[in-house]
């Protein structure tokens, strides 16, 4: 058995899973099963690909168990969302007098956040 889910744009899956579940349990003829993954949280851009399978030990485990419990393997690639943006220098000087322009500057590094800083002092002489 195998299940292939693609939601949004979907992902790659030539890499590595972002989230990967090797026991995903189901009892009872597979009528009771695992809760179910936030994928908001697991894939911010709502662009991911997911696929469920019964792998070789999945399959072997559940027919030694029989119909009480079945398991599943499920994998999930996440596409990260990127986007283009144009912007006139007034819009640009703009953004980058917004107090969230500091605090992003700052959390990507403190020479950044140096760096906004001094253009938006110069900014303000001029005017």
């Amino acid at each position: 058995m195998k299940h292939t889910y693609v939601v949004g744009s979907g992902a790659p899956t030539d890499g590595e899973p972002t989230r990967s579940n090797k026991w995903n349990a189901h009892w009872a003829f597979g009528i009771v099963g695992e809760p179910t993954t936030n994928l908001a949280e697991v894939c911010p851009s709502g662009n991911a690909t997911i696929k469920e399978k019964i792998s070789f030990v999945n399959g072997l485990i559940g027919a030694l168990v029989g119909v009480v419990y079945k398991p599943t393997t499920v994998e999930v690639w996440c596409e990260g969302g990127s986007a283009e943006l144009e912007l006139s220098v007034e819009q640009l000087r703009i953004a980058a007098h917004r107090p969230e322009a500091m605090e992003l500057a700052r959390s990507e590094s403190r020479e950044l956040a140096i760096r906004l800083a001094q253009a938006r002092k110069r900014d303000r002489n001029r005017n």
